[in-house]
């Protein structure tokens, strides 16, 4: 009975487990089906929100005023002369009497160098001048009394020749004690370092009691007279430049403030590697603080209008040869060909193609995706601009 019982239940689980199993199977794959489900709806909102969703863009509106076409480069501010100065002989540093940042006149003396060795050598060279310039007095009159005793027939032609060569031999003595005299007093002079221009110390390399030699730099000066800024050019821009053209400056120094010159050199040589061309510019008006070597930006005008109509550069959308802007009609964005002038730093003319009540996407490309024609887009005006 037992075991007919067991047999039976063995029979009726069997019967049972399918049943279960087949519930649980359908569980799952509706599970699997509504995550799927889930899945694609994501996908779908993400693809509806980035394909068909307005975009924000920035707008600005064409507007009238001065435009100005201008070439820029960058440099340095410079001295178009700078003197180094080395000493002429080797000597020991007594004295020096400027430092860097001092201004200096034409033939101040900067330092000096122990001079009594050449201070006592002039004044044996005078004392030998003066000794050959006695004897030479002497030998002027013994030539004037033999000159007159040889023509009355008192001495001999013989001993008017020997006063005669005497009197020669004087005035090469004194001749070349002069010289030496004038080699002695150089070599004085060079015991101090003259400044040869008007301008300011740059550098200074020696210290009393230091030792100089020929050729080793110790100062370095600039004169101030010319001071311009040295900058370098695209060359595929040098066609616009010429001398003369007004230029403003403007120094990493003293931001925000603008300094007034004009173009007064072209190298006729471009750097074969950066393919850039070389200029300088004057200054008319330097920094309250200025200093050689100070970093500039230059803008060089090369034309200019009034009263045009103009738009911010980063609007003009090119297609091939042809440039264009995206204006803003019935909430969608549409690109439009327009006709473009002088090309300013900022703005670029535009000459047919818009009007002054347009309004225009200001960067097109300021989104991840870029603006297409017919985008739905959702305006916001730029900030400090018409």
């Amino acid at each position: 009975m037992n075991e007919r019982t067991e047999s039976q239940e063995r029979r009726d689980g069997l019967s049972v487990e399918p049943s279960v199993g087949r519930r649980r199977l359908s569980g799952r794959k509706l599970a699997t089906v509504a995550g799927w489900i889930t899945v694609v709806i994501v996908v779908w909102a993400g693809v509806r929100w980035m394909f068909f969703s307005p975009i924000s863009v920035t707008t600005v509106q064409p507007h009238r005023g001065e435009l100005r076409q201008e070439v820029f480069g960058t440099g340095t501010l410079e001295a178009k002369v700078v003197v180094g100065l080395s000493a002429k002989m080797i000597g020991k540093v007594s004295e020096v009497l400027v430092d860097q940042g001092d201004t200096v006149t034409n033939g101040q003396a900067l330092a000096r160098l122990e001079a009594k060795d050449f201070d006592d050598a002039v004044r044996a060279v005078e004392a030998a001048l003066g000794q050959a310039q006695a004897e030479l007095t002497k030998a002027q009159v013994d030539l004037k009394r033999d000159r007159d005793l040889v023509q009355e027939n008192v001495i001999p032609k013989a001993e008017f020749d020997a006063t005669e060569t005497a009197h020669r031999v004087c005035e090469a003595r004194v001749k070349n004690a002069e010289a030496q005299l004038g080699i002695a007093r150089s070599r004085l002079a060079d015991t101090q370092i003259l400044s040869p221009v008007v301008g300011l110390v740059i550098t200074r390399n020696l210290e009393v009691g230091s030792t100089v030699v020929p050729g080793a730099p110790i100062f370095r000066l600039v004169e101030t007279n010319v001071l311009w800024v040295q900058a370098m050019i695209d060359e595929r821009e040098a066609g616009k430049l010429n001398i003369g053209q007004s230029v403003r400056i403007t120094f990493r120094a003293a931001p925000g403030q603008s300094f007034p010159g004009h173009l007064v050199r072209l190298t006729p040589e471009a750097d074969r590697v950066t393919e850039e061309r070389e200029i300088n510019v004057t200054v008319e008006r330097l920094p309250p603080h200025w200093f050689i070597g100070a970093k500039a930006d230059v803008y060089i005008e090369t034309a200019r209008k009034m009263d045009v109509m103009q738009i911010a550069v980063g609007a003009i959308i090119r297609r091939g040869d042809q440039a264009g802007v995206f204006v803003i009609s019935g909430g969608r964005a549409h690109w439009q060909p327009v006709s473009l002038g002088l090309m300013g730093r900022d703005t670029v003319e535009v000459v047919s193609g818009i009007e002054s009540q347009s309004v225009v996407v200001a960067n097109p490309y300021a989104n991840k995706k870029p603006l297409a024609d017919g985008d739905r887009v959702v305006p916001t005006r730029a900030k400090g601009r018409p």
